[in-house]
């Protein structure tokens, strides 16, 4: 499953501006780029940084994990 990285600007008047800073194969990289943008963020930029999936990704390794358990 793929994982983004994005930074995520909102704006008082008009949708928020969404960019991608990175994209992971695992969790734990997602999870260090995560940390990695948080700090070179300043605390008062009012900016958040995200990990994002595909819904479609989520459903197929639900799927998957459902199936190994049964085949156990």
């Amino acid at each position: 499953m793929k994982y983004t990285v994005a930074k995520r600007i909102p704006f008082s008047h008009s949708n928020d501006y969404v960019t991608v800073i990175k994209e992971a194969e695992t969790f734990e990289d997602a999870m260090k780029f995560k940390v990695a943008a948080e700090m070179l963020e300043s605390k008062d930029s009012g900016h958040t940084i995200q990990i994002l999936i595909s819904t479609d990704d989520a459903f197929d390794f639900i799927i998957c994990q459902d199936l190994w358990r049964r085949m156990q």
